[in-house]
């Protein structure tokens, strides 16, 4: 038998030793110790003397609980413990948890800056008992810590506890009480309090508990400080809460014991911190001051006084606060996988300290980008993947900076629309980009004059424009109307949930059949049976022997039905899979005795409920009833082709990922012919070469022959396994969670939680090629990618178009050179084109498409210069026979022409032209692309008032009805250009018979 012993410990004794020293009269000192120092000692007090086990904190992203957009306090992980859903992993526990709080019940967003404690990002150090120890050893462990180790004066202490509630027949939390007072704390510093301060509930229903704080009086030396205690008060703050986990809220409201009762004990980092260093501000310690530092180093600006309220003349210390407070947030949020993009809350933060940036501090790129350092190197410590992901980190920041300053023209409209509705005054569109267009929604809504705002518009404001609910009220309160919060907020927890329940994706259809079969005490259909299949060559997936629950005709029950008749069937079990994950669902057959079989198109889940759609098909009139016994055979074509699928986007988004600096999935789609994968690129590119790369990488992976491991793994160990990829965003499931895991050695490691289908080794793909690459919004690439025999196919077809290409290469390299030819030749090098581009339907790898297009490209570069040549050619030789029929004839001093050639060439060089004959008056027509062009120029000699370029021009210009123009750096006198006008091909040759006449006449005149 284990007995363990009271030894001794090192608190115990430093704890005599500081009541020798009081008694003594002998004054206690706080030591000033460092963050880091104060962090480790209270997880060695806890693990290495208290029996503790250490885990470590979880990312703020939660994984599994729809209820909160972040982490907000220690307990989160061990949420599912409490509520009895999973056993604990210890019997005693300690760690430091990363928490944020911006939303929800507990939102300091809108107070941080202005006052010393309160923050976005915090750490919680936390103790917890798993049905181990109760509230005597909790408090003595708490009481031991703090004058033991951290020597905090006793004096300085205030405890609380829960003093009852008459109204809900709670009676006062009197052992605790006790406890305290057995402890040695002074009765007037141990004071009761209500509900809203000392009884911890973790929602209106579940796990709740009395609970005890601790709070430290921050002026050394005072008594009587008890009526300060719960009042606000910045000088007299709470810096442990104890809470107590000994009853369950029933649904009705009364309490009931629980069968194992738990400790759950959080303190804030920062506080303790400010606490052990003398400080009243958590912003005067060591995890802010370097940040401050690096402000004023970065900005030039003054240095932070630590002012508060109206002695911060210029807001300059809030400011200091909030973009310290917000780079930690920031910081800790993208580095555990969190994205801007896809969490508005994010983005307001990150938009709000851009904001102060550029503000206050006069900088609009750069610092917040700096600030990160800082932030890893105060915590990358104790949090490695802070300082493991920075310089991804560093790049989503650098682009959100990229989006904040292209956001000049939404702030300048944001601005107008306030000057309309100065009931707008308090919204911010640098911290909502999403505010003007959700406005300008809302104001089309108005219009019809409703009274309210429908839960659906609202939703609309939440997930595309990013705005919370009390934006959308304020949206609303500009045009009178009020919003169906109520309904919002169904909309938004059934949105929640839908990853952690695919079975709410679809709650009414065959509802009411499925309540009978609940009802009637049938469970769930079991589909367990879908990941059961093996090779033998080639896959075996095996039929299975299973029961009809119900059968679903035009949504009603019935008890059988005959052949031709289209249905849904719920069976007892199944090994078909139901489209979830970005997976389409499976086909099959049921075979029914007689030799009917009913053909199965989809499969739909209905609160877990599997239903087979699809129609009777067989002619011996045998039908289906319920109970009966059937047999579900799976299409193999189409699963492989699924499973092949799955498994290549797995290895797609690993290379990716290996590629890029910093990406995350959007959405995927698997379907037996292809696979669609979107991502997001931030700040990066996603080039032909990437394309190359990251295709060569599966390809090897697939050579490679690496197996594709499936294991079952608890969801809240997901955080533990190490460098498991999720989707951002996605809520997972409470229970099991399936971990898919590939290992190429010196190559890849895919590891995913995933609850696809996969082939069971990679060779099995067989091939993989990227066909197409898009980028369907800002910031998004979208890949489409083939495997198998599509794969094989796309390949050969790639390396027939290849061999059109070259052969056009080598026709265009051995063709004579006319002008015909080459035209010829450019037309084929354009229809070649155009069947690369738009025809979808051509089944390519892209980089061949690409390889082929680039080649073309380049081929007809080379045409349309060689048909440029040709026709400049001709241009110059019509200008040169001109000017000789001029010379020769000797009948007028001058030229004027339109070139017939000049409606061939691309670009006519009309400046070239008149240099031919620099020492005759010329003044050429010509046709430019479509545009009637002309140019004059005149000799210096023998220009005059009667005579010049500007003169010249004028009937051509009147005749044309456009303005002429003298070119930069040239005399009017000289040189005169007419702008170019558009004319009608009916009118062309009359206007231009008109100009060279009227131009003619006039030099004939003049040159007498």
């Amino acid at each position: 038998m284990h007995i363990r012993m009271a030894l001794p410990t090192t608190s115990t004794r430093c704890l005599k030793k500081m009541c020798i020293l009081r008694l003594l009269g002998i004054r206690l000192q706080t030591r000033a110790l460092s963050s880091r120092a104060t962090r480790q000692m209270f997880i060695d007090y806890f693990v290495k003397e208290h029996e503790h086990k250490f885990i470590r904190s979880s990312p703020v992203v939660p994984l599994c609980d729809p209820t909160v957009p972040f982490v907000n306090a220690g307990m989160n992980q061990f949420k599912d413990i409490f509520l009895g859903h999973r056993r604990p992993p210890c019997s005693r526990a300690a760690n430091s948890q990363k928490c944020i709080r911006v939303g929800g019940k507990h939102n300091d967003l809108d107070v941080v800056g202005t006052d010393g404690y309160h923050h976005t990002f915090f750490e919680m150090l936390g103790s917890w008992s798993f049905g181990d120890y109760f509230k005597e050893e909790a408090c003595r462990l708490a009481w031991n810590l703090l004058t033991g180790p951290y020597r905090l004066d006793p004096q300085r202490l205030y405890v609380t506890y829960f003093g009852g509630d008459e109204v809900l027949n709670l009676k006062p939390d009197l052992e605790t009480r006790d406890i305290w007072r057995a402890i040695g704390v002074s009765p007037d510093h141990i004071l009761p309090f209500g509900c809203s301060d000392n009884l911890w509930e973790m929602g209106s229903s579940g796990p709740c508990g009395p609970c005890t704080e601790i709070h430290f009086d921050h002026i050394e030396g005072r008594c009587g400080a008890a009526s300060r205690v719960n009042q606000g008060h910045d000088d007299l703050t709470e810096i442990w809460n104890l809470v107590f986990i000994q009853y369950n809220r029933m649904p009705d409201g009364s309490l009931k014991d629980l069968p194992q009762c738990h400790v759950d004990t959080g303190m804030g980092l920062e506080r303790l911190v400010a606490v052990l260093q003398g400080k009243q501000s958590n912003y005067s310690t060591d995890l802010f001051q370097p940040l401050f530092s690096a402000i004023q180093k970065i900005a030039k600006s003054s240095p932070y006084r630590g002012t508060f309220g109206s002695d911060d003349c210029g807001g300059l210390d809030t400011a200091y606060r909030t973009l310290a407070d917000h780079a930690r947030m920031v910081t800790v949020a993208i580095s555990d996988g969190m994205f801007p993009d896809q969490n508005p809350k994010l983005r307001r933060v990150l938009r709000r300290a851009l904001h102060v940036a550029k503000k206050t501090f006069n900088q609009e790129k750069g610092l917040l980008l700096e600030l990160t350092n800082y932030v890893a190197e105060s915590l990358a410590d104790t949090y490695p993947e802070i300082g493991a992901r920075l310089k991804q980190t560093q790049l989503i920041i650098k682009h959100e900076e990229e989006l904040f300053s292209s956001g000049g023209r939404d702030i300048a409209a944001w601005q107008d629309v306030v000057a309309m509705n100065p009931g707008l005054q308090g919204l911010d569109i640098t911290e909502f980009p999403g505010l003007l267009m959700g406005y300008y929604e809302v104001e089309a809504v108005s219009r019809l004059n409703p009274p309210l705002v429908s839960a659906e518009l609202a939703f609309k404001l939440y997930d595309t424009f990013g705005l919370g609910e009390e934006v959308v009220c304020q949206l609303a309160a500009a045009f009178g109307m009020q919003v169906d919060t109520t309904g919002f907020r169904l909309l938004l927890s059934r949105t929640r949930i839908r990853s952690r329940d695919s079975h709410v994706l679809d709650m009414t259809k065959d509802l009411s059949v499925i309540n009978e079969l609940t009802c009637a005490g049938v469970i769930p259909t079991d589909d367990s049976l879908k990941y059961v299949y093996h090779k033998q060559p080639d896959y075996v997936f095996p039929s299975v022997k299973c029961q009809v629950c119900a059968i679903i005709v035009e949504g009603r029950s019935v008890f059988e039905t005959d052949p031709g008749t289209v249905c849904g069937v719920v069976l007892d079990r199944t090994n078909l899979y139901h489209e979830s994950g970005g997976q389409a669902g499976d086909t099959g057959l049921i075979h029914l005795s007689g030799g009917t079989k009913m053909l199965v198109k989809d499969i739909v889940n209905v609160q877990g409920f599997l239903i087979h759609q699809g129609s009777l098909e067989g002619d011996t009139g045998c039908g289906l009833r319920v109970g009966d016994t059937v047999t579900l055979e799976v299409n193999p074509e189409r699963r492989l082709g699924n499973m092949r699928n799955h498994t290549a986007t797995h290895l797609l988004n690993a290379a990716l990922h290996q590629q890029l600096t910093v990406t995350c999935q959007k959405s995927s789609h698997v379907t037996d012919s292809h696979l669609t994968f979107d991502f997001a690129v931030y700040g990066e590119s996603f080039s032909a070469e990437d394309v190359v790369t990251v295709e060569g990488t599966v390809q090897r992976c697939i050579a490679a022959a690496a197996p594709v491991c499936r294991r079952t793994v608890p969801a809240h160990n997901l955080n533990s396994e190490g460098n498991v990829t999720v989707v951002p965003g996605e809520v997972y499931p409470q229970d099991d969670v399936h971990l898919i895991e590939i290992e190429v050695p010196d190559l890849l490691t895919s590891r995913e939680a995933c609850c696809g289908t996969h082939v069971l080794n990679t060779r099995d793909l067989e091939s993989f090629y990227i066909t197409n690459v898009r980028a369907p919004s800002a910031g998004i690439r979208s890949v489409k990618a083939v495997t198998g025999t599509k794969a094989k196919e796309a390949a050969r077809l790639g390396e027939w178009m290849v061999q059109r290409v070259a052969q056009l290469v080598q026709e265009v390299h051995t063709t004579a050179r006319n002008l015909e030819q080459v035209e010829a030749l450019e037309a084929k090098v354009q229809s070649l084109k155009q069947e690369l581009t738009n025809n979808s339907q051509l089944l390519l790898p892209y980089s061949c498409r690409s390889h082929c297009l680039d080649n073309l490209e380049t081929l007809s570069k080379s045409l349309k210069d060689e048909v440029r040549s040709i026709l400049r050619k001709s241009f110059e030789s019509e200008m040169q026979e001109v000017i000789q029929k001029v010379r020769k004839e000797g009948k007028q001093p001058f030229i004027v022409h339109f070139l017939q050639s000049s409606s061939s060439v691309d670009a006519v060089p009309l400046q070239k032209a008149t240099k031919l004959c620099s020492d005759l008056p010329v003044l050429l027509l010509a046709l430019d692309k479509g545009m009637v062009k002309a140019r004059c120029c005149v000799p210096e000699e023998m220009a005059s008032d009667n005579f010049n370029a500007k003169l010249w021009l004028r009937p051509v210009l009147d005749t044309f009805k456009v303005q002429g123009f003298t070119p930069r750096g040239q005399d009017e006198r000289l040189v005169f250009n007419m702008k170019g006008k558009k004319v009608k091909e009916t009118e062309l040759q009359a206007l231009v018979k008109s100009a060279v006449k009227a131009a003619s006449e006039l030099a004939q005149v003049a040159l007498q």
